[in-house]
């Protein structure tokens, strides 16, 4: 404490200290502090190198000041958004050049996103055609499941066709779960302002194939048309009638509708021939005739039970008419089991002496083809 009390008057006076009277400064210093010490402090400082302590005091300082500067810069630094010094960056260093190239590469990742989709498109295409020929080829070679075969058709095709579009939307395009949302609710509006009725059978097909009132294979009567269900799709059912015409049906009119269905999911279904004969003839005879000629047919299904009904009638002369109810084991045998009940009661009709004359084979057969 001494020496910084004997150094603070040492700068702030310009002569250097009296002595003390009566006792040498030297020996009454010397008893409580080491000799170096008290030379130091007895000996006034050089302006060299006060000068020198002077200025690397400053420096020091200097640092100090520059290190907190460094330090509260580092802090602003990281208290800033990275966004913005990144935007930032950017706009300072990009130059138009680099903006055109950086275009141009987006655009081309772009282009090689659509070539990827539609290469994607084409493979779930021939994908899809693969799987359909080979249920249809399972389902001619089982008789038993051919419309369990038959009817996981149009479910393929909704289920790999939905997969593909989410793979690319959501894969290829790395469009976000938020992003494709609101995409499909804009997408939907759109859509159902300027294609309403396309809509509607697509929504159609969807309720078909879950409320299931037929499936593929089924024999159905819907808007007039008459036959076998080939394929349900988004927008419309395809139908192939009795003489092979292919009749696509919208599926808003198989919803609003009415629809008839022969077999329901069953391989059998039920086969009505219509016979006609004279009014005075045989009926006993008659209905046995027709009995026997369902029941010995090779198309007949016989888990289910025969009906011969009778009913006269007067069109153009008095007639008998002998409806006979059978059940074939196939619906794609129906047309030929009914034409088979046709051709045996008829000849076994006229060696019973029922068709005796030409007029009534005439009306036989026209009014049987009438009906059939």
């Amino acid at each position: 404490m001494l020496a910084g009390l004997l150094l603070f008057g040492a700068c702030g006076n310009s002569e250097p200290p009296e002595p003390v009277t009566g006792v040498p400064l030297e020996s009454s210093l010397e008893d409580v502090m080491p000799s170096d010490t008290v030379r130091t402090v007895v000996e006034p400082p050089d302006s060299s190198q006060a000068a020198l302590v002077d200025s690397s005091d400053l420096a020091r300082r200097l640092s100090s000041i520059e290190d907190k500067l460094a330090a509260i810069e580092k802090a602003i630094s990281q208290t800033e958004p990275p966004s913005s010094r990144a935007s930032t960056d950017t706009i300072s260093t990009a130059s138009p050049r680099d903006a055109l190239g950086s275009a141009a590469d987006n655009l081309g990742n772009f282009g090689l996103k659509i070539f990827f989709s539609i290469i994607l498109l084409f493979l779930m295409y021939f994908f899809i055609k693969i799987v359909v020929w080979i249920l249809d080829t399972a389902s001619e070679r089982s008789a038993s499941r051919r419309l369990f075969f038959k009817k996981l058709i149009p479910i393929v095709r909704i289920v790999f066709w939905s997969f593909v579009i989410y793979l690319i939307i959501a894969k290829v395009f790395n469009v976000d779960r938020q992003g494709l949302l609101a995409a499909g609710a804009a997408l939907g509006v759109a859509v159902g302002f300027a294609a309403q009725d396309v809509l509607k059978n697509i929504f159609g097909g969807i309720l078909i194939i879950l409320d299931q009132p037929f499936q593929v294979g089924d024999k159905i009567n819907v808007g007039g048309t008459y036959g076998e269900v080939v394929s349900i799709g988004l927008r419309s059912t395809r139908i192939v009638t009795p003489d092979d015409n292919l009749v696509s049906v919208p599926n808003t009119q198989v919803v609003d509708g009415q629809v008839a269905n022969a077999n329901a999911g069953a391989l059998h279904c039920q086969v009505v021939t219509t016979l006609y004969l004279p009014g005075d003839t045989d009926v006993a005879k008659a209905r046995k005739i027709a009995y026997e000629a369902a029941a010995n047919s090779k198309y007949v299904y016989l888990d289910k039970p025969i009906v011969v009904l009778v009913k006269d009638f007067y069109e153009y002369r008095f007639l008998t008419k002998i409806l006979v109810k059978a059940y074939v084991l196939d619906t794609r045998y129906e047309f030929a089991f009914a034409s088979e009940i046709t051709e045996t009661a008829k000849a076994e009709f006229l060696k019973a002496g029922l068709l005796t004359t030409d007029q009534d084979v005439a009306a036989f057969d026209h009014q049987t083809a009438s009906r059939n």
